[in-house]
């Protein structure tokens, strides 16, 4: 057993907590409940705020009597950590405290440029459920979902499992896009931020926010790799656990709390 020394375990969710855009399993939601009852949890994701609440609110299921620290010491991190909420226990509900605008015209033209690779029919981008999107705007982040946010989780992972495509168009992206910053998420996700913001730009805001520093975190993803986007938290100088998924992550914290 490897008691957690640091005062805040940070989590990426897809890939990590839960497969893509896969709901919590009932596992990771009692490990998860018992490590919040000893130390703060930060969960940052390059989904919306929209996706927690269906991925991974519903399914995170504290006892009555617990309810409140585990809700007190759980921080979400949507769209890379741009926004940030917490718990509001008098109104009951999670409440947006923090959040880093993107330009509205810096918007539209990523939109417009995403929009004219995907016509160009290069990358093979089709949503495979009909009516879904390939670009979503979540106005702190655009994010584009190769296959569509709501594709087959199996269709998902073969598409592009070691990142060789994503690279080809956010290596095509970058020079027609200098204002943001752009990297690789999830099984087939594109994450678009303001420049120079990325999910290390979250957490050492919410670091600064708590009086902490990088020496008081940990943090678990599995895009840790070059061009990944949990990458930036390594090279901020977190200290950054690399898993392969929920399987490796549930041993992890399993160490982590006896």
């Amino acid at each position: 057993m490897i008691k957690l020394s640091k005062k805040i375990a940070s989590f990426d969710l897809d890939g990590t907590l839960a497969e893509s855009k896969q709901h919590l399993e009932k596992d990771m939601s009692e490990m998860l409940c018992s490590l919040l009852k000893e130390k703060m949890v930060a969960v940052i994701s390059g989904g919306s705020y929209n996706q927690f609440t269906k991925q991974f609110l519903p399914f995170l299921t504290p006892s009555k009597e617990d309810e409140d620290i585990i809700y007190k010491n759980l921080i979400l991190l949507p769209t890379s950590g741009s926004r940030r909420y917490q718990y509001d226990s008098l109104k009951k509900e999670w409440v947006i405290t923090d959040e880093e605008a993107m330009d509205e015209e810096v918007r539209e033209k990523v939109k417009k440029v995403l929009g004219e690779i995907i016509s160009s029919g290069k990358y093979g981008l089709v949503p495979v459920v009909e009516g879904d999107e390939i670009v979503e705007d979540r106005v702190t982040q655009i994010t584009m979902s190769a296959l569509g946010q709501h594709a087959p989780l199996d269709l998902k992972k073969a598409w592009d499992p070691d990142q060789v495509k994503r690279q080809q168009i956010k290596k095509e992206l970058e020079p027609l896009l200098p204002e943001v910053s752009i990297t690789i998420g999830g099984a087939t996700s594109i994450d678009i931020l303001p420049k120079g913001f990325n999910k290390a730009s979250g957490l050492l805001r919410l670091l600064n926010k708590l009086g902490m520093t990088i020496q008081d975190m940990v943090f678990v993803g599995d895009a840790i790799f070059p061009g990944g986007n949990d990458y930036s938290a390594y090279e901020a100088g977190i200290e950054s656990i690399k898993v392969s998924g929920p399987t490796e992550v549930k041993e992890l914290i399993k160490n982590w709390i006896g």
